[in-house]
Order: C-alpha cells, then sequence, then structure tokens
C-alpha cells in the first residue's frame, strides 16, 4: 500500500455512459468507484507499456546497439518506476540508471558528453557535463544494479523545455519515454544557458 505522499491526484471528465458503467462494475466487484477506476486504469498503463514495449529487455538491447556514437545523451528519469530515484538524481546533480541492459547505458557517457534530464510530464528540465567515470551502488538490495555518473556544472532549468515544444522545434516526432537515448549533432561549447539549449535541441535530438 503506497503513503498519501507518493500518490497524485487528478480530475477526470468522462462520459455518463462510461461512468454509468464503472458504477456498475464497482457495485459488482464491491469496491469504491474510485479503486474501481484506479484499477481499470492500471490495466490500461500495463497494456500501454506492453505495446511500447518500454520494459522490454530485447527491445532495450536492439535499441542500445543501433544508438550510433554521440555527444549528447537524454535521459528520461523514469519516475514511473520510482519518485525517489527520480529525486536523487536532482539532489545529487547525477545520471543514473538501473538494471540490465538499461544501466550499461550511463557506461556510455564519455567525460565532457552534455547530459540532458528528461522528466515525463514536463520535458528536459536540468544538464550537465559526464566525467566519464561510472559509478555503482546497490538498487533494490541487488548488488551494482545502479549505474550513475555526477555531472559537472548540473543546472535545472527555470523553465521545463516541453515534449511537444521540443517535437515543434525539431518539426518530427522524438521518443523521449526510453531510459537514455543519444542525441546527434557538434561538440557543445560555450554557454549552456536555456536559450543556447533551446538551439542545440533543434540538433542535438536523435534522427529517426
Amino acid at each position: 500500500m503506497k503513503a498519501k505522499g507518493d500518490q497524485a491526484s487528478a480530475t477526470l471528465r468522462m462520459p455518463k455512459e462510461l461512468y454509468s458503467f464503472i458504477e456498475g462494475l464497482a457495485d459488482r466487484l464491491d469496491l469504491s468507484r474510485q479503486e474501481t477506476m484506479l484499477k481499470l486504469l492500471e490495466k490500461g498503463v500495463e497494456a500501454a507499456k506492453n505495446a511500447m514495449k518500454l520494459d522490454d529487455v530485447a527491445e532495450a538491447t536492439a535499441e542500445m546497439d543501433a544508438l550510433p556514437a554521440s555527444k549528447f545523451h537524454i535521459l528520461n528519469t523514469n519516475k514511473r518506476h520510482s519518485v525517489l530515484d527520480h529525486k536523487r538524481m536532482f539532489n545529487e546533480g547525477c545520471a543514473a540508471a538501473f538494471y540490465h541492459p538499461w544501466k550499461l547505458n550511463i557506461d556510455c557517457i564519455q567525460a565532457g558528453d552534455i547530459v540532458f534530464l528528461y522528466e515525463n510530464g514536463k520535458g528536459i528540465v536540468a544538464y550537465g557535463k559526464g566525467t566519464g567515470v561510472t559509478e555503482t551502488r546497490i538498487h533494490g538490495g541487488f548488488l551494482d544494479e545502479c549505474h550513475f555518473q555526477r555531472l559537472e556544472g548540473f543546472e535545472v532549468l527555470p523553465k521545463p523545455i516541453s515534449a511537444s515544444e521540443i517535437k515543434k522545434n525539431l518539426q518530427k516526432n522524438v521518443v523521449l519515454s526510453r531510459n537514455v537515448g543519444n542525441a546527434r549533432g557538434p561538440a557543445a561549447a560555450g554557454s549552456y544557458q536555456e536559450a543556447g539549449l533551446r538551439y542545440r535541441l533543434k540538433v542535438m535530438l536523435p534522427h529517426r
């Protein structure tokens, strides 16, 4: 059972016919309407995750093998798995990934590479330079299942760059749901302020 602090509230408007069905289903299952809607939502999310193959090991391995070398990396903090891990990246100014094969993405970050942290629901929220030194620690009770790099010059953007804004600037669809993706472009130099970052995003995100 999750504590209240681990939960978020949301207001949902739906057709009356759908709401009536949920009421009937709740009565049949002897659950509250909220519990019933949550169970339906959980099933839908699980189906979507399976369809997108977000947690598929073979899919992740193939995707990693297909990635070209790059000086720029976009890391999805995957708050959907753990809010605590997400917060730790910001508190420590680091980029982290967990379990095989996703953790191996961190090993590909070289000294001086630019790493963007992408938060689901917000967009690119922070960035910094990789050190090229991958550290490991215990995660979920398993030894070395967290690979991470501390980021030099770590900075949180005053205003996130949303997924829709990224796609609009690039005029193409960009997959940002994966744990780590790389981005091709020239080596960055000079200031990494938001305006410069916006410009660089036009050439740095993956070509798909």
